[in-house]
């Protein structure tokens, strides 16, 4: 009984310390702007201030993981 105890302590320790590792590795450190979008639908590869000027402005910012977030 007390094995049966200890075990699913054991389990239950493992699997917590396992996400909340997890939850660590998969912050936001590793994901970076790559470019923007522009308002008339042109790409830029420009990741600051200034980028897509000439174009209605910056629609969305695009980073490292896929997405588009707007400015």
């Amino acid at each position: 009984m007390i094995k049966r105890v200890a075990r699913k302590v054991l389990f239950a320790v493992a699997l917590s310390s396992m996400l909340a590792f997890g939850a660590t590795q998969t912050d936001n450190s590793s994901r970076h702007r790559v470019g923007a979008l522009c308002n008339d639908g042109t790409s830029s590869s420009a990741t600051g201030s200034g980028a897509c000027s000439h174009h209605g402005g910056v629609s969305c910012w695009k980073y490292s993981d896929g997405t588009c977030t707007k400015p």
